[in-house]
């Protein structure tokens, strides 16, 4: 059967306008609750599609997304829309590495045809927190008077003095006899249960402080410091509370990374910007850092038994 030229002409323009009629009733959309976080702070993403009535569909795959990782994926939600149905998920996503990326353009699958969401920029950044200043409290230098020359040469005159005082005496002093070294009378703390000796000793004083917690504050982050320091976990004396979540987060779970990377912030919060704490924030701080670090020596332990 053959079509007139014009026939040929009016059937590719109803196909034309059919096939953009229904691309029209396909809808997709992804948007995020926050485009700015900083470490370790979730993010939710929100993903919509709205298709014609029954029309069956492949939806978004959720595998990986480069420098972001998967919290939760609720379940997908099915709602009346005025062209058919409207589907929507919330998922839940983090990152724990700096800096500017990009979630990318998920596809949602109908029939032979591929639709695409926008792509999304994200930044992640590290706390607030004044890099300039010292990261344990240090006393600020007081700057003194000079001395007079005379004074400072008398001075270094005595001290020389001395000096050769002591060294003659130890010298010429008699030697002692050896006695043997004496058997530690208890065992040596590993630093798993020295970590836990002092939260368990900070915990009554936090509690009880009234308000005045930045120094206990700081003994906190020393002993979470110190114990990654032994662990050799973390060796840079001068890393930030954040950079310490990103080194150890390997050893403990997306949970435990998360509450410890917030509860750092809140004590940076509370050493550099003054911040006061409620009791309820005290506690759920010494939690996070406990559980961490019982999390941390677990995985620590498994490994060296296997």
């Amino acid at each position: 059967m053959r079509f007139s030229r014009k026939e040929t002409i009016v059937t590719i323009i109803f196909t034309l306008s059919c096939t953009m009629l229904y691309a029209q009733q396909v809808r997709v959309k992804a948007s995020v609750n926050r485009d700015r976080i900083l470490i370790g702070e979730p993010i939710v993403l929100q993903l919509e599609a709205e298709l014609p009535e029954g029309e069956s569909y492949t939806w978004f795959r959720l595998d990986s997304i480069d420098h972001f990782e998967w919290l939760a994926k609720g379940s997908v939600d099915t709602l009346d829309a005025v062209q058919g149905k409207l589907y929507k998920q919330l998922v839940t996503i983090t990152s724990f590495d700096s800096g500017s990326w990009t979630i990318p353009r998920l596809s949602l699958q109908v029939k032979n045809s591929s639709y695409l969401t926008d792509s999304i920029p994200v930044s992640v950044e590290y706390s607030n927190a004044d890099p300039n200043k010292p990261y344990h409290d240090i006393r600020d230098i007081i700057e003194v008077p000079a001395a007079e020359t005379n004074k400072v040469n008398y001075i270094i005159a005595i001290v020389t003095l001395l000096a050769i005082a002591g060294l003659i005496y130890l010298l010429t002093r008699k030697k002692k006899e050896k006695v043997e070294a004496k058997i530690p009378t208890g065992p040596v703390m590993t630093a798993y249960e020295k970590a836990l000796s002092l939260l368990s000793a900070l915990k009554p004083r936090l509690m009880q402080s009234n308000g005045h917690v930045k120094n206990l504050y700081i003994e906190l982050n020393d002993i979470l410091r110190d114990y990654f320091r032994e662990e050799k976990l973390v060796l840079e004396p001068d890393s930030t509370n954040d950079q310490l979540v990103v080194r150890i987060k390997r050893y403990i779970n997306k949970e435990q990374a998360i509450r410890l990377a917030q509860s750092l912030r809140l004590v940076d919060a509370v050493k550099f910007a003054k911040y006061q704490p409620s009791s309820g924030e005290n506690e759920e701080v010494l939690n996070s850092v406990q559980h961490a670090i019982e999390g941390i020596n677990e995985q620590i332990h498994q490994k060296q038994t296997n």
